[in-house]
């Protein structure tokens, strides 16, 4: 193939990129960006439509390009990314963005905590919990049942009682982690930092309710550990539709260990938070102080982390929402109404925003924002002092950029400090977020987006010098576009992976992983996973496998990729996925020279009926 850059004399060359990096310079100070943000460059939009021209700096360099789309309706929102080569001469100054003012942080909501005396009341030897069993609407009476439940054990601050048709079943010594747990980590902790929850039924103690029906709610659809009714709390009202006691609940198949105690943190927080709001009705009978669903969702989340308990509850959420971020919504006021109960991706990438917010922040973040009287966006705002639009757009940025060289992460500002997103969560392998690869002059990148959710793409750069690229979507999506280079010379990778089922049903699959980039890589692991968590995640019958660097060496030969080569593996039996399972999603992460961490990510249906996979077969480069 004719390569007209390869024709230029080398002197003319070098003069191409040194114009190249001096209008690079240039464009950054005319728009104003100084040594403390540098490289990041928030992107005009102008309604739905983004214009803009990036300078090449060198061959094989690289950005980063990140299309959110910040509406707060569901969406879907159709978005297209096009980049095209034009000549250095003809590009233009970014046009930057005006970021909205910060505002002043509320330190009002930190006075100390009320407390609750210790009580020596006997506790009633029965009572009656009313639970929404069946599925349809919860304003219906006939979808309520009444339980009868016994008191199983007592402690300083909590009382169980089981389901009286479960008591046979449950261990004494889930019982007993139950009372300990909650007496001696979870309640000193929320009590100090938080303040405790309300007694709303004045027994002095808090209740937790164990019963089976938690494994077979909505008809049998919906399998959960735990949780927490608001309506429980709001003494206006009655049986069936609340208990007027502080309470949650806890499903009878959980066993005692680090997964126990993670819910129970979990499902307290979210007590203390009811506990904090006051409870005057709208004209829609609703609760008005009601925190937002994701806001309450993900500050739940955190408090498991200040536990350190585990992060099982946490685990495939957020590899869920990693494998594809432009599908889950991160504001979502209601779960239920938005029928997201059990999406667990948006919960994934819930968490990860909260969790860099106060990384980033402070931990006094956390504290204001459970201990304040306001909800959703404005809460947020008012505790970290920065505009929403601010805080996404340098999540989103600090999402793909953390852990990708951990060199310059540790002198950074932005990253996230307590996880990291291309190591490990519990046994999960993450590889930061799935992107999108974009050749100038090639093919459009195109996707579907649903509102408050970010698509990535790495943009190569151009022989010509420079690069136009054009983002558009509707206007009602309210776009926003960043902008960073990536790190020269970085290394880069690309997976394929077809799949083969057995006359038994048994799946097995072929990879390819090719090099992408302009250096050596060592591949240190290969994943998969559903790409849709089941509704029972923790239940599935298969929920995560992988290959690590031995692993990698015996079905590809090798674990080494060297520049511009490819290896194809030997069949990958998946054990625990038959025919019919998928999607699957694969990522396969490595190290390139530099030190830099790097990935790629691969869709498989399991459903094709093809016999031909083996165990043996050839490895090569």
């Amino acid at each position: 193939m004719h390569d007209e850059a390869a024709c230029i004399p080398r002197p003319t060359r070098c003069l191409r990129w040194t114009i190249g990096l001096i209008l690079l310079t240039a464009n950054m100070v005319a728009a104003g960006v100084g040594e403390a943000n540098f490289g990041v460059r928030p992107i005009a939009v102008r309604e739905g439509r983004a214009s803009f021209d990036l300078t090449t700096p060198h061959p094989g360099s690289k950005w980063l390009v990140t299309v959110s789309a910040l509406a707060r309706i569901p969406g879907p929102f159709d978005i297209t990314l096009n980049a095209k080569s034009i000549p250095i001469a003809a590009a233009r100054a970014l046009p930057i963005a005006v970021e909205s003012a910060s505002r002043p942080t509320r330190n009002d909501q930190l006075s100390p905590p009320s407390q609750v005396s210790v009580t020596d009341r006997p506790a009633w030897p029965t009572r009656v919990f009313h639970l929404l069993v069946r599925d349809g609407d919860y304003t219906s009476a006939g979808n309520y049942l009444g339980i009868e439940a016994k008191l199983a054990a007592v402690g300083r601050r909590v009382q169980v009682y089981v389901d009286s048709r479960d008591i046979a079943e449950v261990d004494p010594a889930l019982l007993r982690e139950v009372v300990a747990t909650f007496d001696d980590r979870i309640y000193p902790l929320a009590a100090t930092r938080f303040g405790p929850a309300i007694d709303v039924d004045s027994d002095g103690r808090f209740t937790i309710f164990l019963t089976s029906w938690l494994d077979r709610l909505a008809g049998g659809r919906i399998k959960v550990d735990g949780f927490v009714r608001g309506a429980d709390y709001d003494l206006e009202l009655g049986e069936p539709f609340g208990n007027r006691c502080d309470m949650m609940y806890l499903s009878t198949s959980l066993r005692p260990g680090a997964h126990l105690k993670t819910v129970m943190a979990h499902e307290y927080t979210h007590a203390v938070r009811f506990s904090r709001r006051a409870f005057p009705r709208g004209r829609d009978g609703r609760l008005k102080s009601e925190e937002e669903g994701w806001l309450d969702e993900g500050l739940a989340h955190l408090v498991e982390d200040l536990h350190g308990f585990s992060r099982s509850n946490l685990d495939y959420r957020v590899s869920a929402f990693l494998s594809r971020p432009e599908k889950y919504r991160l504001i979502v006021e209601d779960y239920y109404a938005a029928d997201l109960f059990r999406s667990h991706g948006n919960r994934g990438g819930t968490y990860l925003f909260l969790r860099w917010c106060v990384d980033r922040h402070g931990e006094a973040v956390l504290d204001r924002m459970i201990r304040s009287p306001l909800r959703g966006v404005e809460n947020l705002e008012a505790a970290t002092g920065r505009p929403f639009s601010a805080l996404y757009r340098e999540w989103t940025t600090a999402l793909f950029l953390s852990g990708l060289d951990p060199v310059a992460d540790s002198g950074g500002a932005g990253p996230f400090r307590s996880l990291d997103l291309r190591g490990s969560i519990e046994e999960w392998i993450l590889a930061g977020p799935r992107y999108a690869r974009v050749k100038p002059d090639g093919l459009i990148d195109s996707w579907s987006a649903v509102g408050t959710s970010t698509h990535f793409a790495v943009l190569d750069g151009s022989e010509s010098g420079a690069v136009r690229v054009e983002v558009v979507g509707p206007p009602n999506a309210d776009l926003q576009v960043t902008v960073v280079p990536l790190p020269d010379n970085l290394g880069g990778l690309d997976l394929d992976v077809r799949p083969h089922t057995g006359p038994d049903g048994a799946v097995s699959v072929r990879a390819k992983v090719s090099s992408q980039g302009a250096s050596t890589v060592r591949l240190g692991a290969i994943a998969w996973e559903p790409l849709v968590p089941a509704a029972d995640a923790r239940g599935s019958l298969f929920r995560r496998s992988d290959l690590d660097m031995i692993g990698i060496a015996r079905r590809f030969g090798t674990s080494a990729l060297a520049v511009g080569g490819r290896l194809n593996s030997r069949p990958i039996r998946l054990d625990g996925v038959r025919r019919g399972d998928g999607p699957l999603v694969f990522k396969v992460v490595g190290t390139d020279e530099g030190g830099r961490r790097v990935s790629a990510w691969a869709e498989v249906e399991v459903s094709a009926d093809d016999s031909s996979g083996t165990d043996d077969g050839p490895a090569g480069q």
